[in-house]
Protein backbone atom coordinates (compact mmCIF):
# COMPACT_ATOMS: atom_id res chain seq x y z
CA UNK A 1 0.00 0.00 0.00
CA UNK A 2 2.80 2.47 0.56
CA UNK A 3 4.50 1.94 -3.19
CA UNK A 4 0.96 3.00 -4.09
CA UNK A 5 1.26 5.94 -2.25
CA UNK A 6 4.53 6.18 -3.75
CA UNK A 7 3.30 5.87 -7.01
CA UNK A 8 2.42 8.75 -9.38
CA UNK A 9 0.79 8.90 -13.03
CA UNK A 10 1.39 10.66 -15.66
CA UNK A 11 -1.95 12.19 -16.98
CA UNK A 12 -0.94 15.54 -18.21
CA UNK A 13 -0.24 14.41 -21.39
CA UNK A 14 -4.03 13.38 -22.20
CA UNK A 15 -5.53 16.57 -21.77
CA UNK A 16 -4.88 17.64 -25.40
CA UNK A 17 -8.47 18.86 -27.12
CA UNK A 18 -7.51 16.49 -30.20
CA UNK A 19 -7.19 13.29 -27.88
CA UNK A 20 -9.89 14.27 -25.41
CA UNK A 21 -12.59 14.06 -28.65
CA UNK A 22 -11.49 11.01 -29.12
CA UNK A 23 -11.29 9.90 -25.57
CA UNK A 24 -14.78 11.31 -24.95
CA UNK A 25 -16.46 9.38 -28.17
CA UNK A 26 -15.00 6.57 -27.18
CA UNK A 27 -16.34 6.23 -23.83
CA UNK A 28 -19.90 7.50 -25.10
CA UNK A 29 -19.66 4.35 -27.58
CA UNK A 30 -18.55 2.10 -24.43
CA UNK A 31 -21.48 3.04 -22.41
CA UNK A 32 -23.87 2.73 -25.35
CA UNK A 33 -22.71 -0.77 -25.58
CA UNK A 34 -23.97 -1.34 -22.07
CA UNK A 35 -27.56 -2.19 -23.65
CA UNK A 36 -29.55 -0.34 -20.84
CA UNK A 37 -32.18 1.25 -22.35
CA UNK A 38 -34.65 -0.46 -25.33
CA UNK A 39 -35.02 2.33 -26.99
CA UNK A 40 -31.26 3.29 -28.46
CA UNK A 41 -30.78 2.13 -32.23
CA UNK A 42 -28.39 -0.62 -33.29
CA UNK A 43 -25.17 1.84 -33.87
CA UNK A 44 -25.05 1.15 -37.75
CA UNK A 45 -21.44 -0.01 -39.12
CA UNK A 46 -21.45 3.84 -40.98
CA UNK A 47 -21.67 5.54 -38.18
CA UNK A 48 -18.65 3.31 -36.16
CA UNK A 49 -16.34 3.88 -39.34
CA UNK A 50 -17.04 7.52 -39.59
CA UNK A 51 -16.13 7.96 -35.70
CA UNK A 52 -12.63 5.90 -36.15
CA UNK A 53 -11.76 7.92 -39.13
CA UNK A 54 -11.90 10.78 -36.74
CA UNK A 55 -10.21 9.32 -34.31
CA UNK A 56 -7.28 8.36 -36.13
CA UNK A 57 -7.10 11.79 -38.03
CA UNK A 58 -7.64 13.67 -34.74
CA UNK A 59 -5.15 11.47 -32.55
CA UNK A 60 -2.54 12.72 -35.59
CA UNK A 61 -2.95 16.19 -35.19
CA UNK A 62 -3.12 15.74 -31.49
CA UNK A 63 1.02 14.35 -31.87
CA UNK A 64 1.71 16.78 -34.15
CA UNK A 65 0.49 20.01 -32.28
CA UNK A 66 3.34 21.92 -30.11
CA UNK A 67 1.59 22.49 -27.02
CA UNK A 68 2.31 25.59 -25.17
CA UNK A 69 4.59 25.40 -22.31
CA UNK A 70 2.53 26.72 -19.72
CA UNK A 71 4.34 28.75 -16.97
CA UNK A 72 3.10 28.36 -13.38
CA UNK A 73 5.04 31.08 -11.59
CA UNK A 74 4.01 33.77 -10.78
CA UNK A 75 1.48 34.96 -13.81
CA UNK A 76 -1.66 34.98 -12.25
CA UNK A 77 -1.03 36.83 -8.90
CA UNK A 78 -2.32 40.66 -8.58
CA UNK A 79 -4.10 42.22 -5.96
CA UNK A 80 -6.35 40.43 -4.18
CA UNK A 81 -8.80 43.53 -4.66
CA UNK A 82 -8.72 42.68 -8.12
CA UNK A 83 -10.38 39.24 -7.45
CA UNK A 84 -12.68 40.20 -5.18
CA UNK A 85 -14.36 42.68 -7.66
CA UNK A 86 -14.47 39.94 -10.24
CA UNK A 87 -15.99 37.45 -7.54
CA UNK A 88 -18.67 40.64 -6.17
CA UNK A 89 -19.56 41.36 -10.09
CA UNK A 90 -20.26 37.53 -10.59
CA UNK A 91 -22.48 37.45 -7.50
CA UNK A 92 -24.13 40.95 -8.24
CA UNK A 93 -25.00 39.31 -12.01
CA UNK A 94 -26.65 36.66 -10.06
CA UNK A 95 -28.03 38.38 -7.43
CA UNK A 96 -30.19 40.98 -10.42
CA UNK A 97 -30.59 37.72 -12.68
CA UNK A 98 -32.95 36.31 -9.55
CA UNK A 99 -34.63 39.92 -9.22
CA UNK A 100 -35.22 40.13 -12.77
CA UNK A 101 -36.72 36.43 -12.94
CA UNK A 102 -38.54 36.96 -9.77
CA UNK A 103 -37.87 33.75 -8.81
CA UNK A 104 -35.57 31.36 -7.54
CA UNK A 105 -35.74 28.17 -9.78
CA UNK A 106 -34.89 25.40 -6.96
CA UNK A 107 -37.34 26.91 -4.84
CA UNK A 108 -40.57 26.93 -7.55
CA UNK A 109 -40.40 24.39 -9.69
CA UNK A 110 -43.29 25.02 -11.85
CA UNK A 111 -41.55 27.21 -14.07
CA UNK A 112 -39.27 24.96 -16.79
CA UNK A 113 -35.77 25.95 -15.42
CA UNK A 114 -34.57 26.15 -18.99
CA UNK A 115 -36.59 29.47 -19.46
CA UNK A 116 -34.84 31.25 -16.64
CA UNK A 117 -32.62 33.80 -17.22
CA UNK A 118 -32.45 37.09 -17.96
CA UNK A 119 -31.56 38.12 -22.21
CA UNK A 120 -27.91 39.45 -22.55
CA UNK A 121 -27.19 39.56 -18.56
CA UNK A 122 -27.93 35.84 -18.08
CA UNK A 123 -25.31 34.36 -20.78
CA UNK A 124 -22.69 37.28 -19.44
CA UNK A 125 -23.21 35.87 -15.57
CA UNK A 126 -23.14 32.37 -17.23
CA UNK A 127 -20.27 32.70 -18.94
CA UNK A 128 -18.30 34.70 -16.45
CA UNK A 129 -19.10 32.38 -13.31
CA UNK A 130 -17.56 29.54 -15.44
CA UNK A 131 -14.76 31.31 -16.46
CA UNK A 132 -13.58 32.87 -13.10
CA UNK A 133 -14.63 29.62 -11.11
CA UNK A 134 -11.38 27.83 -13.02
CA UNK A 135 -9.16 30.94 -13.08
CA UNK A 136 -9.90 31.23 -9.13
CA UNK A 137 -8.98 27.30 -8.93
CA UNK A 138 -6.13 28.08 -10.66
CA UNK A 139 -4.90 30.91 -8.64
CA UNK A 140 -5.84 28.53 -5.15
CA UNK A 141 -3.09 25.57 -6.76
CA UNK A 142 -0.81 28.58 -7.06
CA UNK A 143 -1.28 30.38 -3.94
CA UNK A 144 -2.67 27.91 -1.75
CA UNK A 145 -5.19 30.62 -0.52
CA UNK A 146 -8.50 29.48 0.67
CA UNK A 147 -10.12 32.24 -0.17
CA UNK A 148 -9.94 31.62 -3.83
CA UNK A 149 -11.31 28.24 -3.49
CA UNK A 150 -14.58 29.32 -1.71
CA UNK A 151 -15.29 31.53 -4.90
CA UNK A 152 -15.61 28.98 -6.54
CA UNK A 153 -17.47 26.71 -4.33
CA UNK A 154 -19.82 29.87 -3.61
CA UNK A 155 -20.70 29.84 -7.26
CA UNK A 156 -20.91 26.24 -7.67
CA UNK A 157 -23.89 26.96 -4.95
CA UNK A 158 -25.24 29.53 -6.83
CA UNK A 159 -25.45 27.31 -10.05
CA UNK A 160 -27.19 24.63 -8.27
CA UNK A 161 -29.58 26.92 -6.71
CA UNK A 162 -30.21 27.96 -10.62
CA UNK A 163 -30.77 24.50 -11.29
CA UNK A 164 -27.92 24.50 -13.99
CA UNK A 165 -26.37 21.19 -14.14
CA UNK A 166 -24.28 22.02 -16.84
CA UNK A 167 -22.51 25.12 -15.60
CA UNK A 168 -21.86 22.73 -13.09
CA UNK A 169 -20.09 20.40 -15.21
CA UNK A 170 -18.13 22.75 -16.87
CA UNK A 171 -16.55 23.86 -13.83
CA UNK A 172 -15.88 20.93 -12.36
CA UNK A 173 -14.64 19.29 -15.83
CA UNK A 174 -12.40 22.27 -16.44
CA UNK A 175 -11.17 22.63 -12.70
CA UNK A 176 -9.96 18.82 -13.06
CA UNK A 177 -8.07 19.27 -16.34
CA UNK A 178 -6.44 21.91 -14.93
CA UNK A 179 -5.68 20.21 -12.19
CA UNK A 180 -3.94 17.51 -14.36
CA UNK A 181 -1.92 20.46 -15.98
CA UNK A 182 -1.11 21.92 -13.23
CA UNK A 183 0.40 18.87 -11.68
CA UNK A 184 1.46 16.38 -14.88
CA UNK A 185 1.71 13.41 -12.53
CA UNK A 186 -1.29 12.27 -10.12
CA UNK A 187 -1.14 10.27 -6.54
CA UNK A 188 -2.34 6.62 -7.85
CA UNK A 189 -4.51 6.21 -4.79
CA UNK A 190 -5.39 9.74 -5.67
CA UNK A 191 -6.94 8.03 -9.16
CA UNK A 192 -8.16 5.48 -7.54
CA UNK A 193 -10.57 7.75 -4.94
CA UNK A 194 -12.11 9.37 -7.89
CA UNK A 195 -13.15 6.70 -9.43
CA UNK A 196 -14.42 4.66 -6.54
CA UNK A 197 -16.63 7.92 -6.12
CA UNK A 198 -17.57 7.73 -9.82
CA UNK A 199 -20.96 5.68 -8.37
CA UNK A 200 -21.57 8.53 -5.63
CA UNK A 201 -21.18 11.09 -8.52
CA UNK A 202 -23.66 9.22 -11.18
CA UNK A 203 -26.00 8.86 -8.43
CA UNK A 204 -26.11 12.56 -7.37
CA UNK A 205 -26.02 13.59 -10.63
CA UNK A 206 -29.03 11.49 -11.54
CA UNK A 207 -30.84 12.30 -8.38
CA UNK A 208 -30.29 16.05 -9.33
CA UNK A 209 -31.66 15.70 -12.61
CA UNK A 210 -34.98 13.93 -11.92
CA UNK A 211 -35.49 16.62 -9.22
CA UNK A 212 -34.93 19.65 -11.23
CA UNK A 213 -37.38 18.16 -14.03
CA UNK A 214 -40.09 16.61 -12.08
CA UNK A 215 -39.83 13.16 -12.51
CA UNK A 216 -40.72 9.80 -10.54
CA UNK A 217 -39.59 6.40 -10.84
CA UNK A 218 -42.33 5.24 -12.90
CA UNK A 219 -42.17 7.87 -15.74
CA UNK A 220 -38.05 7.11 -15.79
CA UNK A 221 -38.61 3.31 -16.05
CA UNK A 222 -41.82 3.38 -18.51
CA UNK A 223 -41.45 6.43 -20.56
CA UNK A 224 -37.61 6.51 -20.99
CA UNK A 225 -36.93 2.90 -22.14
CA UNK A 226 -35.10 1.16 -19.46
CA UNK A 227 -34.30 -2.11 -20.90
CA UNK A 228 -35.12 -5.14 -18.71
CA UNK A 229 -31.50 -6.32 -18.36
CA UNK A 230 -30.93 -2.26 -16.48
CA UNK A 231 -34.54 -3.50 -14.33
CA UNK A 232 -33.37 -6.98 -13.43
CA UNK A 233 -29.70 -5.72 -12.77
CA UNK A 234 -30.84 -3.94 -9.32
CA UNK A 235 -29.21 -0.54 -10.59
CA UNK A 236 -31.49 2.35 -9.07
CA UNK A 237 -33.10 4.51 -11.62
CA UNK A 238 -30.72 7.84 -10.42
CA UNK A 239 -27.83 5.69 -12.38
CA UNK A 240 -29.92 5.19 -15.46
CA UNK A 241 -30.85 8.89 -15.92
CA UNK A 242 -26.97 9.64 -15.72
CA UNK A 243 -27.04 6.74 -18.91
CA UNK A 244 -29.14 8.46 -20.93
CA UNK A 245 -27.54 11.97 -20.28
CA UNK A 246 -24.38 10.89 -21.68
CA UNK A 247 -25.54 8.08 -24.54
CA UNK A 248 -29.10 9.42 -25.31
CA UNK A 249 -27.18 12.04 -28.06
CA UNK A 250 -25.38 9.62 -29.74
CA UNK A 251 -28.80 7.40 -29.96
CA UNK A 252 -30.61 10.48 -31.68
CA UNK A 253 -27.66 10.88 -33.92
CA UNK A 254 -27.80 7.23 -34.68
CA UNK A 255 -31.82 7.30 -35.42
CA UNK A 256 -32.05 9.94 -37.91
CA UNK A 257 -28.62 8.40 -39.76
CA UNK A 258 -31.49 4.94 -39.61
CA UNK A 259 -34.19 7.22 -41.20
CA UNK A 260 -31.97 9.11 -43.76
CA UNK A 261 -32.29 10.00 -47.51
CA UNK A 262 -28.75 9.54 -48.57
CA UNK A 263 -25.40 11.47 -48.51
CA UNK A 264 -26.39 14.68 -48.35
CA UNK A 265 -29.45 13.69 -46.33
CA UNK A 266 -31.64 17.12 -46.63
CA UNK A 267 -29.14 18.81 -48.63
CA UNK A 268 -30.05 22.27 -47.00
CA UNK A 269 -26.74 24.43 -46.93
CA UNK A 270 -28.35 27.18 -45.67
CA UNK A 271 -29.75 25.85 -42.32
CA UNK A 272 -26.51 24.07 -41.84
CA UNK A 273 -24.86 27.19 -41.78
CA UNK A 274 -27.70 28.61 -39.52
CA UNK A 275 -27.84 25.83 -37.10
CA UNK A 276 -24.34 23.97 -36.77
CA UNK A 277 -21.93 27.10 -37.30
CA UNK A 278 -23.88 30.61 -36.34
CA UNK A 279 -24.14 31.38 -33.07
CA UNK A 280 -27.60 30.24 -31.61
CA UNK A 281 -28.34 33.50 -29.59
CA UNK A 282 -27.88 35.12 -32.94
CA UNK A 283 -30.01 32.51 -34.86
CA UNK A 284 -33.02 32.57 -32.11
CA UNK A 285 -33.49 36.02 -33.12
CA UNK A 286 -33.32 35.53 -36.82
CA UNK A 287 -35.24 33.01 -37.41
CA UNK A 288 -38.62 34.40 -38.34
CA UNK A 289 -37.36 37.34 -40.64
CA UNK A 290 -35.50 34.63 -42.50
CA UNK A 291 -38.34 32.28 -42.53
CA UNK A 292 -36.56 29.01 -41.10
CA UNK A 293 -37.30 26.65 -38.33
CA UNK A 294 -35.74 24.41 -36.38
CA UNK A 295 -34.83 21.13 -37.70
CA UNK A 296 -37.71 18.79 -36.91
CA UNK A 297 -35.27 15.97 -35.81
CA UNK A 298 -36.20 12.57 -35.41
CA UNK A 299 -35.61 11.34 -31.82
CA UNK A 300 -35.92 8.61 -29.91
CA UNK A 301 -38.09 10.27 -26.77
CA UNK A 302 -39.70 13.63 -26.98
CA UNK A 303 -37.74 14.12 -23.69
CA UNK A 304 -34.46 13.68 -25.05
CA UNK A 305 -33.66 16.28 -27.56
CA UNK A 306 -29.60 16.30 -27.40
CA UNK A 307 -27.98 14.90 -30.40
CA UNK A 308 -24.35 15.49 -29.62
CA UNK A 309 -22.30 18.47 -32.15
CA UNK A 310 -22.87 16.18 -34.95
CA UNK A 311 -26.84 16.25 -35.11
CA UNK A 312 -27.79 19.43 -36.87
CA UNK A 313 -25.32 18.72 -39.80
CA UNK A 314 -26.25 15.26 -40.34
CA UNK A 315 -30.15 16.15 -40.75
CA UNK A 316 -29.28 19.31 -43.05
CA UNK A 317 -26.05 18.29 -44.75
CA UNK A 318 -25.63 14.25 -44.19
CA UNK A 319 -22.30 13.13 -44.22
CA UNK A 320 -20.80 15.83 -45.93
CA UNK A 321 -22.52 17.94 -43.19
CA UNK A 322 -20.72 15.80 -40.03
CA UNK A 323 -17.22 15.64 -42.26
CA UNK A 324 -17.84 19.52 -42.44
CA UNK A 325 -18.32 19.58 -38.70
CA UNK A 326 -15.24 18.04 -37.71
CA UNK A 327 -13.21 20.07 -40.17
CA UNK A 328 -14.80 23.50 -38.13
CA UNK A 329 -13.89 21.67 -35.04
CA UNK A 330 -10.10 21.42 -36.62
CA UNK A 331 -10.35 24.80 -36.82
CA UNK A 332 -11.51 26.34 -33.71
CA UNK A 333 -9.09 24.39 -31.66
CA UNK A 334 -6.47 25.83 -33.56
CA UNK A 335 -7.58 29.69 -33.81
CA UNK A 336 -8.20 28.93 -29.91
CA UNK A 337 -4.70 28.06 -29.37
CA UNK A 338 -3.17 30.92 -31.29
CA UNK A 339 -5.58 33.01 -29.16
CA UNK A 340 -3.97 31.80 -25.99
CA UNK A 341 -0.52 31.61 -26.88
CA UNK A 342 -0.61 35.54 -28.10
CA UNK A 343 -2.64 36.45 -24.65
CA UNK A 344 -1.55 34.09 -21.95
CA UNK A 345 -2.32 35.84 -19.13
CA UNK A 346 -5.89 32.99 -18.99
CA UNK A 347 -3.81 30.35 -20.62
CA UNK A 348 -4.08 27.59 -18.42
CA UNK A 349 -7.32 28.57 -18.17
CA UNK A 350 -8.27 28.95 -21.33
CA UNK A 351 -6.68 25.62 -22.06
CA UNK A 352 -8.86 23.97 -19.65
CA UNK A 353 -12.00 25.43 -20.81
CA UNK A 354 -11.33 24.55 -24.74
CA UNK A 355 -10.23 20.56 -23.16
CA UNK A 356 -14.09 20.49 -21.79
CA UNK A 357 -15.94 22.62 -24.85
CA UNK A 358 -14.27 19.48 -27.06
CA UNK A 359 -14.64 16.50 -23.92
CA UNK A 360 -18.97 18.04 -23.89
CA UNK A 361 -19.14 17.93 -27.72
CA UNK A 362 -20.84 13.91 -27.16
CA UNK A 363 -23.68 15.73 -25.88
CA UNK A 364 -24.45 19.01 -27.80
CA UNK A 365 -23.08 21.15 -30.45
CA UNK A 366 -21.02 24.21 -27.71
CA UNK A 367 -19.33 25.32 -31.07
CA UNK A 368 -22.35 28.12 -31.83
CA UNK A 369 -22.93 28.59 -28.06
CA UNK A 370 -22.67 32.24 -27.29
CA UNK A 371 -21.17 31.26 -24.03
CA UNK A 372 -18.60 29.50 -25.19
CA UNK A 373 -17.59 31.94 -27.97
CA UNK A 374 -17.11 33.93 -25.31
CA UNK A 375 -14.69 32.14 -22.56
CA UNK A 376 -12.29 30.88 -25.36
CA UNK A 377 -12.44 34.20 -28.01
CA UNK A 378 -13.59 37.32 -26.05
CA UNK A 379 -12.76 37.28 -21.97
CA UNK A 380 -8.99 35.95 -22.63
CA UNK A 381 -7.95 38.65 -24.40
CA UNK A 382 -10.24 41.42 -22.70
CA UNK A 383 -9.10 40.11 -19.29
CA UNK A 384 -5.87 39.90 -20.45
CA UNK A 385 -5.93 43.04 -21.58
CA UNK A 386 -7.27 44.16 -18.24
CA UNK A 387 -5.27 42.52 -15.91
CA UNK A 388 -1.89 43.97 -17.61
CA UNK A 389 -3.26 47.22 -17.39
CA UNK A 390 -3.63 46.36 -13.43
CA UNK A 391 0.30 45.32 -13.55
CA UNK A 392 1.38 48.12 -15.25
CA UNK A 393 -0.18 50.33 -12.71
CA UNK A 394 1.00 48.15 -9.72
CA UNK A 395 4.46 48.64 -11.36
CA UNK A 396 4.25 52.50 -11.19
CA UNK A 397 2.14 52.99 -7.78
Amino acid sequence: MWQLHKTKVNLGFLINPFYLYCIAFVINVFLYLWGWSHIFPKLSVSLILFLLSSFIIFFFAGKKIVKKEFNFSDKNRYKPFLYDLIFGTIVLLGFINVLGMGYLPVLDRSHDYRDFGVPVLDPLFHSLSIFFSVFFFHSFLEGKKKTYLIYVIVILVIQILLFRRSAIVWILTSSAFLYFLYKQKVNLLVLIAGFLCLPLFSYCFGLYGIFRSNLNQTFVMNELGESDSFKDSGISHEHYMTYLYISSPLANLQKNIVESKGFMNNHNLKEFIFYSLIPESFTLRLEKSLNLAPPDYTLISPNLIAGSFLMASFYTMGWFGMISMLFFLFLFIILCLEIIKKWDTFSVTTFSLLSTTVSLLIFSNFLNRLEVILMLFIYPVLFHIIFERFKIREASD
